[in-house]
């Protein structure tokens, strides 16, 4: 009989043991606003946004890791995740498509996996009411984050401070 209501209550332990554990694991990721993509734990630390340009459009990061805009406000793939990286420079992940926002050699903005990739990090510049991105990167030649008139993305040789093409609203979601 003793060894039976051994087993019985070291069962039980490890049940509550494995009960609070898991709570344990929910608590922490509820904490830490865990989101769960192509099972794999990403943490989300930053604010979610939209990225308003002057013109009118939204940026947004395709699953395919095109960069793109869109004048749809309820397009899922404008919802924008920022984090702090130092002050005044930011990363910039698409919560739909899981990239982060970067910018190659040419200049052209893509979605990026790597969130390590010193392409990844934008310098932001507050210009009255708006905000220009500025990359790190090629912070030298002074290229940004902007779209044209016409809704289409502007390739970084081609921006200046000052442009309108240039200039974003973050928008809360």
């Amino acid at each position: 009989m003793d060894q039976e209501e051994e087993i019985s209550q070291t069962s039980t332990c490890d049940v509550a043991a494995s009960k609070s554990h898991l709570l344990d694991n929910e608590h922490v990721q509820k904490n830490q606003k865990s989101v769960i993509v192509d099972r794999r734990v990403i943490k989300h630390y930053g604010r979610r946004m939209k990225l308003n340009c002057r013109h009118g459009y939204n940026i947004l990061i395709l699953q395919n890791g095109e960069v793109s805009s869109s004048d749809d406000d309820i397009d899922s793939n404008c919802i924008m995740e920022f984090t702090s990286m130092s002050p005044g420079h930011v990363r910039i992940r698409g919560v739909e498509a899981n990239l982060f926002l970067a910018m190659n050699k040419d200049g052209l903005l893509y979605g990026e996996a790597d969130p390590n990739n010193n392409s990844t990090i934008f310098i932001e510049q507050p210009e009255g009411p708006y905000s220009a991105y500025l990359s790190l990167k090629y912070q030298r030649k002074k290229w940004y984050v902007a779209i044209k008139k016409n809704g289409k993305i502007k390739l970084g040789p081609t921006t200046k401070r000052g442009q309108h093409a240039t200039h974003f609203l973050t928008i809360v979601v």
